[in-house]
């Protein structure tokens, strides 16, 4: 083939090419303009450039701007090459009608690009924000953990002291004096009941709450409930009646935590209720459900009221005018073990002074089991500690006389003390005592470390210990129960706890002998 003629094919492919190009750089912007949306289309700009330029160098060969291909080597093979290029471009622009699916296409894959690191982006800060709100929850925890330890300590010395003058075990006291301690004693419960009530919220809230559901008699509970309310309910003059039927099946739940819903919802009763009322406790069945009911004749409460009730902290009465007292956290609480029951419970009220009506729903229990044995209410102390040897292992003054009164006053045992857990190892190991009562937070060696300790030694393997404590959580209780403590007691406590504690731990090791 002639050079000459290889110029002209060469030529005739760059017009081919040159024309496809501008037609399709022309169709491209036209496509990209008349987009639905307005935004900014990179691709297409990309596409439009390319085919300006592939147009722009096919337009230079044409007007011989550059050599031709018959006076290069491979001459043909060039222009073979460029008739390549310019058929593909006549097909490209055979496909114009497409071009704007295609531009549009490509803007929503560069938008859902954008979108997903968008996401991605949120995603990540939601981890570092599940983050931040773990580590507050734990520090949470924590603080109220040593709010509860810093409160129950100094509140072990009133209740403990108290309940020690109320038995009069250092002389009569009159009758005035009586009265006294009595309302020392009624104000430090109060308090207790409030701290347990702020642990019992958070554990509820974080879900660390767990049920230990049995067969449980619920009259026998609501008979435990109205000895419970029963001084609160005498002081005004209330009458609480058990009308739960005794042949109720038994419900499947856990018996103490039960007992916390029927106490908060009857204490409310009780003091919502004017002097001279009635407050009632019913029970019946509906197929595989019990319904348990508090009635009282009290205040009532307004219509608009009622869905606020079950809030944390929120309080019906204005608290500038409140007369009632309370934190307002027993209705939160019930509705929390209520629901982890895997029942509903709901309030009812005709208005003001019109009573009210608390209603809860609880599985019966498939099998009847075994009923929850009577708590005793005042049960005579034995002095089983007669002569023998007490290691008591407390850092505060204040509660070590108390526990030192308790084991030799009232127990009869003799008492030795030590303040940290150091020389508590030492005294045990140089003369075994009958048993111990071990404080857990001890300077120098903590109390856990002196259980596993005294475990580890022959001489103290067998010893009873007694951890008593004002760290009341659960975890804290296992890890006492795994470092060798045989029983658990929890401050603030009453010389009856202690002594009913005490009494246990060595029959068990009676039994175990």
């Amino acid at each position: 083939m002639s050079p000459e003629l290889v110029d002209v094919l060469d030529r005739l492919a760059n017009v081919v090419l040159g024309t496809a190009s501008f037609l399709i750089a022309t169709l491209i912007a036209i496509a990209t303009f008349r987009r639905a949306t307005r935004t900014f289309a990179p691709l297409g700009v990309v596409f439009l450039v390319v085919f300006v330029a592939i147009g722009v160098r096919a337009l230079t060969r044409v007007l011989a701007l550059e050599p031709g291909a018959g006076g290069q080597p491979f001459g043909g093979l060039l222009v073979a090459v460029e008739w390549l290029q310019a058929a593909a471009a006549v097909a490209f622009l055979s496909l114009h009608r497409r071009y704007g699916v295609f531009i549009e296409s490509a803007a929503m894959v560069s938008e859902y690009e954008t979108e997903y690191a968008a996401k991605e982006r949120e995603a990540q800060a939601l981890v570092q924000v599940n983050e931040e709100l773990r580590r507050l929850d734990e520090l949470k925890s924590e603080f109220l953990a040593m709010v509860s330890h810093e409160l129950r300590t100094p509140l072990t010395a009133i209740v403990g002291y108290s309940r020690l003058l109320m038995r009069q075990v250092h002389g009569s006291l009159t009758a005035k004096q009586l009265e006294q301690q009595e309302a020392i004693l009624r104000s430090a419960q109060r308090l207790t009941d409030l701290i347990n009530d702020l642990l019992d919220v958070s554990r509820l809230e974080a879900g660390r709450v767990e049920l230990q559901p049995r067969p449980t008699s619920l009259r026998q509970i609501a008979d435990q409930v109205i000895a419970v309310v029963s001084a609160a309910a005498h002081g005004k003059q209330i009458r609480v009646q058990n009308d739960v039927p005794a042949d109720l099946p038994h419900l499947n739940a856990d018996p103490t935590r039960l007992q916390q819903i029927l106490v908060n919802l009857v204490g409310n009763a009780v003091k919502f209720t004017p002097s001279g009322g009635l407050v009632r406790i019913a029970a019946g069945t509906t197929g595989e459900q019990a319904w348990v009911a508090v009635e009282d004749t009290g205040v009532g409460i307004p219509g608009d009221e009622l869905a606020r009730i079950w809030d944390p902290f929120y309080q019906v009465e204005s608290p500038l005018r409140r007369r009632h007292g309370g934190s307002g956290l027993g209705l939160t609480i019930v509705r929390r073990l209520v629901e982890l029951h895997g029942g509903v419970v709901r309030a009812e009220s005709q208005g003001a002074n019109k009573g009210s009506r608390f209603t809860f729903t609880l599985p019966v229990a498939r099998d009847a089991g075994t009923e929850v044995p009577e708590q005793p209410v005042a049960a005579r102390i034995e002095r089983v500690l007669a002569g023998r040897n007490v290691l008591i292992v407390e850092d505060e003054p204040d509660n070590q006389a108390l526990m030192r009164s308790v084991i030799e006053d009232i127990l009869g045992g003799k008492a030795t003390v030590c303040e940290d857990g150091e020389r508590a190892i030492h005294e045990a190991l140089e003369q075994p005592p009958a048993i111990v009562l071990l404080d857990l937070m001890l300077p120098r060696v903590s109390g856990w470390e002196v259980a596993r300790r005294l475990r580890q030694s022959p001489r103290t393997r067998e010893v009873p210990i007694v951890a008593v404590s004002a760290l009341a959580r659960a975890q804290e209780r296992e890890a006492a129960v795994h470092a060798g403590c045989d029983a658990y007691i929890a401050k603030p406590f009453t010389p009856e706890d202690m002594a009913r504690v005490i009494s246990g731990a060595l029959g068990r090791q009676g039994a175990a002998a």
